[in-house]
């Protein structure tokens, strides 16, 4: 008998459904943030750079100009979205190789698997942003997606490494 009984076939399908239902969730917040046209994006991440960078202004009472201010909400606000790419393809490939080596993947091969999904995804996602007001392809963009999906599967698989680890040797 491969499952013990049918409560746990029926628990291990409800862990199996969460993990890919955190997957979608996260290709429907990349979608969602895609498809914002450029003006309206920058506008809100700019409103949230402006806001830390006032409260760090005022938390040390650091005697800058407006024009200071408003350089460094600049700086931060373009370097920061570039980045954010990274950062959200990293959690998507860690949520992908948490969901495909759930589902039974293994080695290597699941690592293939979840690397060629979310750089499949990134490019929909690029081929996407052609179609939104003020955005375009950008295969700089595609190459943070991709750096970030390869950090945060790594990371899984480093993770998944020390778990398997302890439970090895814990015994």
């Amino acid at each position: 008998m491969l499952f013990a009984s049918n409560k746990h076939l029926l628990n291990l399908m409800k862990w199996h459904s969460m993990n890919w239902l955190a997957v979608l969730l996260c290709m429907l917040a990349i979608y969602i943030l895609s498809a914002q046209p450029a003006v309206t994006s920058n506008s809100t991440s700019k409103g949230i750079v402006e806001y830390g960078v006032e409260t760090t202004i005022k938390l040390t009472k650091a005697e800058i100009t407006e024009p200071e201010k408003w350089q460094i909400i600049n700086d931060i606000n373009s370097m920061g979205r570039e980045y954010m790419h990274g950062v959200v393809f990293l959690v998507f490939g860690l949520l992908m190789k948490n969901a495909v080596t759930q589902s039974g993947g293994k080695g290597i091969r699941a690592i293939v698997i979840s690397l060629v999904i979310c750089i499949v995804y990134a490019i929909s996602d690029e081929i996407h942003q052609i179609f939104v007001p003020g955005r375009a392809l950008q295969l700089s963009d595609l190459a943070m997606d991709s750096i970030g999906s390869i950090i945060g599967i790594t990371v899984m698989r480093f993770v998944e490494y020390i778990l398997n680890f302890r439970r090895i040797y814990s015994k």
